[in-house]
Order: C-alpha cells, then sequence, then structure tokens
C-alpha cells in the first residue's frame, strides 16, 4: 500500500511538473523574462513621448527626427525588459494618425492640419516644408525596416484637436487664437485650453456645429488612417512584432462650457475612444495578423491620481500610469 501510493505521488509530481512547464512556455512575457528584441521603434503622440515628465523636451522642434527616451516611462520600460540596443523614439507631441500616415506614405501629405506638427517653412504652421518632410519620412520608413520590436500609440489627438479647429471659427470674434496656437505644443493643454476658451462660447452656435463637424470628421478618418498605417509597417518590415496601444480616457465629467453644465464633452471623447478601440482591437482586417493590440483602459493619468501634483490638471499618465502600459505591453509578448 506504501509503495503504491508512493507510485502515485511521483506520478502525481510528474504530471504537475510537466504542466508547469507547459504552462512556463505559454506565459506572457514579464519585465524579467522578455524576450530579448535588438531594435525597438516608437511610433505615437505625446503620451508615448513621455510628456509631463523630466527628461521630456519641451523644445517641440518639428523637424526633428528622435527624441530623448524619457526615464521610467512605458518606452523606457519595455526597451529595458527587452534589453533593447537601439532605440527609435520617434513619437512626438500632436501627432494624429493622418500626421503619422503622412510620414510612412512618400505620396500621402496630410491635411490642412498637417503643417502644425510636420516640418513647415520658417515655422508658418500653413505652409509646409516637404523638403524636410522626405528627411523625415526617409528616417521613420528606414528606422521601421530594420526594427524587430514596434510600438504604435496613435489617436487621442484625432479627438482632441478638432476642438482647435471649432475654437478658430469664432477667433475672430475673440481674439483668442494666440492662445490656442501655443497649445498645440501639447494635446492635452490644447484641450484644457479649449475647454476654458469655450466657456465665452456659450451661446455660439457656430462654434458647436463646427466642433460637432470636426469630431464627425476625425471619427470617420481614423480606420482609414489606422489601416494605412499598419499596412505601411507590414510593408516596410513584416517580420516585425507589433504592438498596438489602446487608447485610455482620463477626461471624464468635463462639460463644455465648464461646471457640470453644457455639453458632457467628456463623454463625447471617451465614446470616440471607445469606438476607436473597437477598430483596433477588432475592426482592423489586421488585427491579429499585422498587429497584437493591447487595452489600457483605466491606468493611472494626472487627471485621476489625486496623488499626482498635476491633479485634474494634465491628461497624460503618471509614472505608474506608463508602469500599467508597459506591463501589458509586456504580457503580449514572449518570453525568452
Amino acid at each position: 500500500m506504501k509503495k503504491r501510493l508512493t507510485k502515485l505521488l511521483a506520478a502525481l509530481l510528474a504530471v504537475l511538473t510537466l504542466v508547469a512547464v507547459l504552462s512556463m512556455s505559454s506565459f506572457a512575457a514579464t519585465r524579467t523574462q522578455s524576450k530579448t528584441y535588438k531594435t525597438y521603434t516608437v511610433l505615437g503622440d505625446s503620451v508615448a513621448a513621455g510628456y509631463s515628465h523630466p527628461g521630456y523636451d519641451m523644445n517641440h522642434n518639428y523637424n526633428k527626427v528622435e527624441w530623448n527616451l524619457v526615464p521610467n516611462t512605458y518606452p523606457d520600460i519595455v526597451r529595458k525588459a527587452v534589453k533593447a540596443t537601439t532605440v527609435h523614439q520617434l513619437a512626438h507631441s500632436g501627432y494624429r494618425s493622418t500626421d503619422l500616415r503622412a510620414l510612412l506614405y512618400n505620396d500621402y501629405n496630410g491635411d490642412g492640419m498637417s503643417p502644425l506638427r510636420l516640418p513647415s517653412w520658417n515655422d508658418d504652421a500653413r505652409h509646409m516644408n516637404y523638403d524636410q518632410l522626405n528627411v523625415l519620412r526617409s528616417a521613420f520608413q528606414d528606422d521601421i525596416r530594420n526594427s524587430d520590436l514596434i510600438t504604435v500609440n496613435i489617436g487621442i489627438n484625432d479627438a482632441t484637436q478638432p476642438l482647435l479647429i471649432a475654437v478658430e471659427t469664432v477667433q475672430r470674434d475673440l481674439g483668442i487664437l494666440g492662445s490656442e496656437a501655443l497649445a498645440f505644443l501639447n494635446p492635452i493643454t490644447l484641450l484644457q485650453e479649449t475647454l476654458n476658451n469655450a466657456a465665452l462660447l456659450g451661446t455660439d452656435g457656430e462654434f458647436y456645429l463646427a466642433l460637432a463637424q470636426a469630431q464627425l470628421t476625425a471619427t470617420r478618418n481614423f480606420p482609414g488612417n489606422f489601416d494605412a498605417i499598419i499596412e505601411r509597417i507590414h510593408q516596410l518590415n513584416p517580420k516585425a512584432k507589433v504592438v498596438v496601444i489602446g487608447l485610455y480616457h482620463a477626461s471624464e465629467n468635463e462639460t463644455l462650457p465648464q461646471g457640470g453644465f453644457g455639453i458632457p464633452i467628456g463623454d463625447v471623447l471617451g465614446n470616440m475612444y471607445q469606438q476607436f478601440n473597437y477598430y483596433m482591437r477588432e475592426g482592423s482586417p489586421y488585427t491579429g495578423k499585422y498587429y497584437t493590440y493591447v487595452d489600457v483602459w483605466g491606468i493611472s493619468s494626472h487627471m485621476n491620481d489625486p496623488s499626482s501634483p498635476l491633479y485634474r490638471a494634465d491628461s497624460h499618465p503618471t509614472l505608474t500610469g506608463h508602469g500599467q502600459i508597459a506591463d501589458k505591453v509586456l504580457a503580449v509578448l514572449p518570453t525568452k
């Protein structure tokens, strides 16, 4: 009886060991056991660029190709975990999907707002500097070709930047274009400035009409831009591991004008983000084929974290939020 029990326990231990080994082989990567990637390219906007954290370069030179990697932001955490020896930080504050698409295709020049974020002549945001744009295009596309890990984090500005268009429709009456132009430096500041200025526009029908039209246009254009971006990345480098990072929402309860009355702009933006996330997660013909999607809804941001010194003043992720994003990315990467 004792021998039989011993054999049974030995067999059980063997089965459990085998299950553990098999389970280990299917575990997602963590910060200590991630697969190694030699070259990592970061595509995105101010979230990926590490805005609002020490080390972020406030000199928004749109002619610049690569940017410094801000310590403890998600690209930096991912870089350390995968032991990348080369990182191409190509994310830039203010980029929309339209602008990123213009950088990946030599025959696509964006729209009327693109010169505000891409190279322009003598800082004249109404006239694109195509010579310098082609310099960026060449660099972006070469970096993608030479990468084995790429993260894409784009779309928030597609929803927030159109607010500027709406404000511009009445800037002649209020004379607020200057402050709004400065807000281009940071899409979240843009949102806050727009909400502040919009309090003066509470009865302006033209403003709300332009806002509705701009938001509708952004919603319509995002899927086509996103698919074009993913398709082009695959054309340039079909072997790279591509991770698409979803959008998060940190502007809940915001109203237009502010103060709890008026249009619930927080809900409007949240619905747009969810639509964009749904498309990236399930709607695109390339999901699960050319890229892996990760959901980061609900991460810690300055807007929703009372412990942040920028609480309710900035919608960018806290360093905790960046860590949460990094963990989501690493969770879909294979282990060593």
